[in-house]
């Protein structure tokens, strides 16, 4: 190619050609598509894991009794404009003494006995009578809900062993932790064969005592345990009273369970109301039967959801005795009645073996005076009470705490032990100093107080004030010229400067003791108290 000519000269560039390589070319096309392949193959393959997991994760058995046959129930009310409760009369009557029978069975057997150790019982029929109509609840078997339910207290609010821990939601807390299997399965299943073992032998027993006292170790309660050998033997009898024929009946309701959730929730119903009740078998099907069980169901799950969730505070104070987790005592009429009884749980959550679950004469739970109608009668014995006592004490210790928690809050001016060692000499070169020629100092019961801030709202006047700069003012305040009142003497405490060291320190000592003592001694009781570890919710 010729440009224009340079001084009558013709310059002829030549153009470098590039070739590209067709091979190189297709090469790195190739690689960016297997790449994107690579990807996209992952990419499904992490999705069809995670469909996959989700529907091993799935609990089957307790996603049909708790929202497939509720739902197909409602679905057929609403088609068939059925009535929400049951018209024929006989009908209603059997549902509401069917409900009573199996919530009954479940409180205060699948919870008060089989989970908390409550009471002992006489006789055997009255273990299979929870165990039977207790499945009619849909929430599980025995030896599943009870280990889980004990996993609840023994780690409250942990979102990887609380089962159904608030912390993550009042839908999982309430419905989640039954439709959909917890990820750690090994915990779970460790767990739930350490508190219902399916085979005892004296091997397993020494293990467990083992491991207990490794773990006590581990927390640095060796001295306290091995001086004291009582939780060991608290241990022993506890494996001891699991014996072969609970072992046996625990066992033998988990196998059989789906049979005694059909009896209890479909035959029984159908049979009773059509033989006795004259009514229709869709009816029976429907309201004492499926109807019964999802009530059954909501004021069962209501205790785990609604009783500890903070944001709905339904009684005032809500955490009577503890505000560790997130138990609440709903002293409130429609919670006691939607939860039946079972509304107390943070008295539950602090004494969980006690069969009431509040001490309380006039409480509304029926477990209480069922379990309680059955010791008159004989059939149980040994109920667990709390002492009353200890009930008062623990509930104003936690008054003590939320004081103590408003307290800190507050300025109280500096500790009485905390204020600097004044001379005499020191203190009157400082009211001397030009600088501090505006303030006023006093002394009282040998404790120097920079009244400045409030010598213009003191009702005697700055001239009283100032006629007490520097001296000893304890008499004059405490009634020599007027008897100040509580607020005063708290008002005074705030400014507080330092202590006059002049020797005579009984006095000021005399208030530390009763100032500070009592905190100190709360302090050091808390500080050495409460931190026994326990294996078991059971074993505390």
């Amino acid at each position: 190619m010729d440009e224009k000519p340079r001084n009558g000269q013709s310059i002829k560039i030549q153009r470098r050609k590039v070739v590209f390589s067709t091979n190189s070319t297709s090469s790195a096309s190739q690689s960016l598509i297997n790449q994107a392949t690579k990807m996209k193959n992952t990419r499904i393959k992490e999705i069809r894991k995670r469909r996959r997991d989700l529907f091993m994760r799935i609990n089957y058995t307790h996603t049909i009794t708790t929202v497939v046959l509720p739902l197909l129930m409602l679905g057929y009310m609403l088609y068939f404009k059925e009535s929400i409760l049951p018209e024929n009369q006989s009908t209603l009557y059997f549902t509401i003494v069917y409900y009573n029978i199996t919530m009954l069975a479940f409180t205060a057997g699948y919870h008060k006995y089989f989970a908390h150790n409550s009471y002992k019982i006489k006789f055997t029929l009255l273990k299979y009578y929870f165990a039977i109509f207790g499945s009619s609840c849909g929430l599980g078997s025995i030896r599943w809900w009870a280990s889980l339910h004990r996993a609840h207290h023994h780690f409250p609010n942990d979102t990887e062993r609380d089962p159904y821990s608030i912390k993550r939601g009042l839908l999982f807390s309430h419905y989640g932790w039954l439709l959909k299997k917890p990820r750690a399965v090994k915990f779970y299943n460790e767990f739930i064969e350490q508190e219902f073992p399916q085979n005892i032998d004296e091997a397993r027993l020494s293990q467990d005592i083992k491991l207990d006292k490794e773990q006590r170790e581990a927390f640095g309660l060796r001295d306290e345990f091995d001086n004291d050998s009582g939780d060991e033997e608290e241990e022993i009898e506890f494996k001891d009273s699991y014996d072969e024929n609970m072992r046996n009946l625990l066992n033998w309701q988990e196998r059989t369970y789906i049979i005694w959730f059909a009896v209890t929730t479909i035959f029984i119903p159908i049979l009773v109301t059509r033989l006795f009740c004259h009514d229709t078998t869709i009816h029976g099907l429907i309201y004492p039967g499926i109807f019964r069980m999802f009530l059954c169901q909501q004021s069962l799950l209501t205790t785990e959801s609604l009783c500890h969730l903070k944001q709905i505070q339904v009684t005032i104070p809500s955490q009577p005795f503890s505000d560790k987790n997130s138990s609440q005592d709903c002293q409130n009429p429609l919670m006691a009645l939607l939860t039946y009884g079972q509304s107390h749980q943070n008295y539950h959550h602090e004494f969980p073996h006690d069969y009431r679950s509040n001490n309380a004469y006039l409480t509304y739970d029926p477990t209480k005076w069922f379990i309680w109608t059955l010791d008159k009668l004989g059939i149980v014995c040994e109920l667990c009470r709390t002492p009353d006592n200890l009930v008062e004490h623990l509930r104003l210790q936690q008054q003590q705490e939320r004081l103590n928690r408003i307290r800190s809050q507050l300025n109280w001016g500096t500790p009485i032990s905390k204020l600097p060692l004044i001379t005499p000499q020191d203190f009157k070169r400082t009211i001397e100093s030009s600088s501090n020629k505006d303030r006023i100092y006093i002394v009282i019961q040998n404790i120097i107080h920079d009244i400045t801030p409030f010598m213009d709202q003191h009702p005697g006047g700055v001239q009283l004030l100032k006629a007490s700069h520097g001296k000893d003012a304890t008499r004059a305040f405490y009634g020599g010229v007027y008897g100040h009142s509580t607020a005063a003497i708290n008002l005074l405490a705030t400014m507080r400067i330092g202590i006059l060291d002049n020797g005579n320190d009984e006095e000021v000592w005399t208030r530390v003791v009763k100032e500070e003592g009592e905190v100190r001694e709360v302090s050091e009781s808390r500080q050495g108290g409460g931190s026994n570890e326990y294996r078991t919710a059971e074993a505390a």
